[in-house]
């Protein structure tokens, strides 16, 4: 049975590690944000784990889905900081730590998340037992200055307990946060259970993470995807979405059942080719068959893209195809919400300016067999957008700039363009995305 205690104190601009980790085992806890999970025979072993504190209050990140997983053995303690550590005052302090006796931890993982080395970005899992510092602060430094590479399996080399001191493993600077927390998931699983610390046949199961909020949102943020559009519905979810929980996924999480505790699931601009490749033939039926039992989507750009069926590796779940060129150009148009719209978004504004990035456009003459009946129009193009070649794109006018749809018991929200990349349309998207998890 596992005991989940969790204390939530300042978080300064920058709490460095030694804080926080000075305040776990000498019981000096001035800022630190923590989770400590003890199983029913407590006495060994200890393992920390410092992981990045998640962008927003309502973000599920690494420590959250880490602390899903039911410690029977030992404690695992997981510190949430912003910000870097510095290996010198992690080794100092740690030094220090060790001669204070029994709360020393036998193990220390640090993930620096989005921190850079170079090109790069690395985590450091330490064997901490029996270790002086001078020892340990070379194996810090090892661990930041280590040009090695890994594979996104778990090697048994790196979780081994045989007191080899460190492991090193680093990714490309541009890996998705989605890739980076499930590689951290996957390596807590395999150090816990190589520690006895968990069973062997226990693994991180999605459904789990139903606990942790009301109503779930999942976030694609892998293949296809990029730029600042995942950041930015994040923080729409979080600011305009009470009771809500919200993490990133990428194809391998969906294709292992990433979707099953989402209300919605949201998929951003890039390249809607991109994505429907990235999730592969499985991971397109998976989110087929979330949708239409009961799911949530949202695509913006790229995803309403990749819900039509323009291309063989498109969703399908709504039948039109986007007429080309899809280059139509980038700058701020002008939407205009259809009747239908304002039943969804209301009255306030019935014109929108926004961002506009070469998203699809849906014209009648394009859809064989009448296209989609079952589409609803909540926005047109009341301005049309420049192309590359300078030609103005007026068969746009007028046209779907956002639709929407039922599909078997699920919703469907496509936006052509980018009503995410400005703060005063928050409400607005956020709105759309509260449609799509269905009636409260």
């Amino acid at each position: 049975m596992t005991t989940i205690s969790r204390s939530f104190l300042f978080s300064a601009q920058r709490i460095l590690v030694v804080a926080a980790l000075s305040a776990l085992w000498f019981a000096e806890i001035e800022a630190a944000d923590y989770t400590v999970l003890r199983g029913a025979e407590r006495e060994w072993p200890h393992a920390v784990l410092v992981v990045p504190l998640p962008p927003h209050g309502q973000s599920i990140g690494i420590a959250d889905q880490i602390s899903t997983l039911p410690i029977e053995r030992g404690t695992l303690t997981i510190v949430e900081t912003d910000g870097a550590p510095d290996p010198g005052d992690i080794a100092e302090s740690l030094a220090g730590a060790g001669a204070s006796g029994e709360n020393r931890p036998d193990w220390l993982w640090i993930h620096y998340g989005a921190v850079s080395k170079g090109d790069e970005v690395a985590q450091a899992l330490i064997r901490l037992a029996g270790n002086d510092a001078e020892t340990l602060e070379a194996a810090l430094e090892t661990a930041l200055d280590s040009e090695s590479a890994f594979a996104f399996d778990v090697p048994d080399r790196i979780v081994s307990l045989s007191g080899e001191g460190v492991a090193t493993f680093e990714y490309p600077r541009r890996t998705p946060l989605s890739r980076q927390v499930r590689h951290t998931r996957q390596l807590a699983v395999a150090l816990l259970r190589e520690a006895g610390m968990i069973s062997p046949e226990v693994d991180f199961e999605w459904e789990r993470l139903g606990r942790r909020a009301g109503r779930l949102v999942a976030l694609y943020d892998a293949d296809g995807t990029g730029g600042s559009g995942p950041g930015s519905l994040e923080r729409i979810v979080d600011a305009t979405i009470e009771n809500a929980g919200i993490y990133r996924v990428c194809g391998e999480d969906i294709r292992d059942g990433a979707l099953g505790p989402a209300a919605t699931s949201i998929f951003p601009g890039g390249s809607g080719r991109g994505i429907g490749t990235g999730l592969q033939a499985s991971g397109r039926k998976a989110l087929d068959d979330y949708i239409a039992s009961g799911g949530g989507y949202l695509g913006v750009c790229a995803g309403a893209y990749f819900a039509g069926s323009g291309l063989d590796v498109y969703l399908h779940a709504v039948n039109l195809s986007h007429s080309p060129p899809w280059r139509r150009g980038r700058g701020m148009v002008e939407i205009e919400l259809t009747s239908e719209g304002k039943k969804l978004f209301g009255n306030e504004r019935t014109v929108l300016e926004t961002r506009y990035a070469n998203g699809p456009v849906f014209l009648p003459e394009d859809q064989e067999g009448g296209g989609d009946p079952d589409f609803v129009v909540l926005a047109t193009f009341k301005t049309p957008s420049t192309d590359p070649d300078g030609i103005v794109r007026e068969e746009m006018v007028g046209q779907a700039a956002i639709g929407s749809r039922t599909y078997g018991d699920g919703r469907i929200l496509v936006i052509s363009p980018h009503p995410e990349s400005h703060a005063e349309h928050d409400a607005f998207v956020g709105r759309a995305i509260s449609w799509t998890m269905g009636p409260d």
